[in-house]
């Protein structure tokens, strides 16, 4: 029987633990095919695939073929995602700020696409496998990566304590302030909370508000197995059960009750290993 294995592994370095919130490693004992719904999340992976190429496909039929280490900038709405053969594919999990130290670029730029991170960092991927046979297991293998990251990232690119700050607190009002309340309330004016955004975290405040409410509803769609789609609604600040679903299907391609039914996401992969 072909078994698909996830697991998630902590950050290490004390450094990193304020940039990343975790690796995931995906792994298969055979063949298999995934052909899977990879979702808008608020926040961006980095991809290090030591398998088969991934093919990555839009709605509009654009796609794209990745073979080595990459990223997804943040986007508001879905890919299909495919890969046949043994897997064995690493993820970083960044903080929503937390890929600029890295990149050293505004993440804007990069939004809705799909990057290899050698055209941007030179010999990434080289440097990620060559260190990476020296592994003796899989905490070995996330003690190197993590060493090539440390080699790379520029602290003096780091957001400083009090801007840091600033995204948690807007994180942790999304639903109990408007935008121009929130700037209110710190003294800024919604220009400069804008360019803050798309320069460290790739989407603007009011884009990464609907992602963030899109992200926790689908959590609690993914957890639960019947669902009140008016409850839903209210009880995540979507104007009635309409809003809610038009909302969905922007991010997702379909309504939240077919997507229950297809249960072929990749988020729901890793959330329920």
């Amino acid at each position: 029987m072909n078994r698909l294995h996830v697991t998630k592994i902590k950050v290490r370095h004390p450094m990193l633990r304020y940039l990343i919130k975790y690796y995931w490693i995906m792994k298969s004992d055979n063949q298999v095919v995934v052909n899977h719904k990879l979702l808008p999340v608020n926040n961006i992976d980095i991809i290090i695939n030591f398998s088969s190429s991934i093919k990555y496909s839009s709605e509009n039929k654009m796609e794209i073929v990745t073979t080595k280490a990459h990223f997804n900038g943040i986007r508001d709405s879905h890919l299909i995602i495919n890969q046949v053969g043994k897997l064995d594919v690493i993820g970083i999990s960044f903080f929503p700020s937390g890929l600029y130290p890295l990149i050293k670029a505004p993440l804007y730029e990069y939004k809705n696409m799909t990057i290899e991170l050698d055209t941007l960092i030179h010999g990434f991927t080289s440097q990620i496998e060559e260190n990476s046979k020296k592994a003796k297991d899989t905490i070995d293998k996330i003690d190197m990566i993590e060493q090539v990251l440390m080699d790379i990232i520029d602290t003096k690119f780091i957001p400083e304590s009090k801007l840091l700050q600033l995204f948690n607190d807007f994180h942790a009002n999304i639903g109990n302030y408007s935008i121009s309340q929130f700037c209110d309330q710190y003294g800024m004016n919604q220009r400069q909370l804008e360019r803050y955004f798309k320069k460290y975290i790739g989407t603007s405040p009011k884009s990464f508000q609907r992602l963030n409410r899109y992200q926790e509803t689908m959590n609690i769609v993914l957890n639960k197995k019947i669902i009140d789609l008016t409850t839903l609604a209210y009880e995540n600040g979507y104007y009635d059960q309409n809003h809610f679903i038009k909302e969905f299907k922007s991010f997702t391609g379909c309504t939240p009750s077919r997507f229950i039914n297809e249960k072929k996401s990749v988020k729901e992969i890793i959330l329920n290993s």
